[in-house]
């Protein structure tokens, strides 16, 4: 009996052109994720498109406004700079922080372009405070807003509460800061200068734009900072914001002073660390 050679090496073979394995399915799975991609594409739901938007929503340009006679009034459309990150108060709509209402983180940024995300409007709280006129002075309380763009639905305003084991500082876990879009009484803030040696005789002066300033949080009596501690997001690297008060740990001779009755236990004169200091920036008085 003769043998064919197909026959003597094992049987028949697969031709060149014949398919093998799971080539229909992953025939299918390509056309499903072209279909998607396309799909995707038409529709902006692409993730380098989705970011895209969200940036130039974000930095959209914004005015700000001009002080003419170089103090701060209530209305103005201002800017904020540390002076220790040396970057601008931003807030970040894609960022969200789970609160009783729609609330968003606050970053400084090095980018100091006005924009929708880093032009923030000085409130009046209370019109009755024993003011005439329009003004910001030192002492006084005030909220910082910012106004609607992007995901927010209207105003969200500067805010910050006591640490709690939810609420803290993403990477300090000094006390939080973000904007909230409810005014509550933990939006309310103080301008105070800076030099906590002549602190008491300048409040109630006009505040100058572009000159150093802290702001102390009315409700816990911390104050607004920013340190360098990167904090990545779709803007790239910038900086935490937070509450703390970073204090020298200088002596002081606050029981000396206060044996003579030059001063009373109400006087902090322990100097301000740079994380504290901020200058309000308009127009006409920016940064040197």
């Amino acid at each position: 009996m003769q043998f064919t050679p197909q026959q003597l090496t094992g049987g028949p073979k697969y031709h060149h052109h014949t398919r093998i394995g799971n080539w229909s399915e992953d025939q299918e799975l390509e056309e499903i994720r072209l279909k998607d991609y396309l799909k995707k594409k038409e529709t902006g739901t692409l993730m380098v498109t989705q970011k895209q938007q969200q940036l130039a929503e974000c930095l959209a340009p914004a005015e700000m406004s001009a002080t003419p006679d170089g103090n701060l009034m209530f209305g103005n459309k201002v800017q904020m700079i540390n002076h220790q990150s040396n970057g601008f108060l931003s807030a970040n709509p894609y960022d969200v922080v789970t609160k009783a209402s729609e609330a968003f983180m606050l970053t400084t940024s090095a980018n100091g372009n006005p924009s929708v995300r880093n032009v923030f409007t000085i409130d009046r709280v209370d019109p009755d405070d024993g003011f005439d006129d329009d003004y910001v002075h030192y002492g006084q309380t005030v909220r910082i807003t910012v106004e609607q763009f992007s995901k927010l639905r209207g105003p969200a305003f500067l805010h910050s509460e006591l640490v709690t084991a939810l609420a803290a500082a993403k990477f300090s876990r000094h006390q939080e800061v973000t904007v909230l879009s409810e005014p509550t009484g933990e939006t309310k803030w103080q301008i105070l200068f800076p030099d906590v040696n002549a602190r008491f005789e300048m409040d109630g002066e006009p505040v100058p734009a572009g000159t150093p300033l802290v702001l102390r949080h009315v409700q816990t009596g911390s104050f607004l900072s920013s340190d360098e501690i990167p904090y990545v997001n779709i803007f790239g690297e910038e900086r935490e914001v937070h509450c703390f008060a970073y204090f020298s740990l200088s002596k002081t001779q606050n029981l000396t002073s206060e044996k003579k009755g030059e001063i009373t236990g109400d006087y902090a004169l322990r100097k301000h660390g740079l994380p504290n200091v901020w200058s309000i920036l308009s127009e006409t008085h920016g940064r040197d």
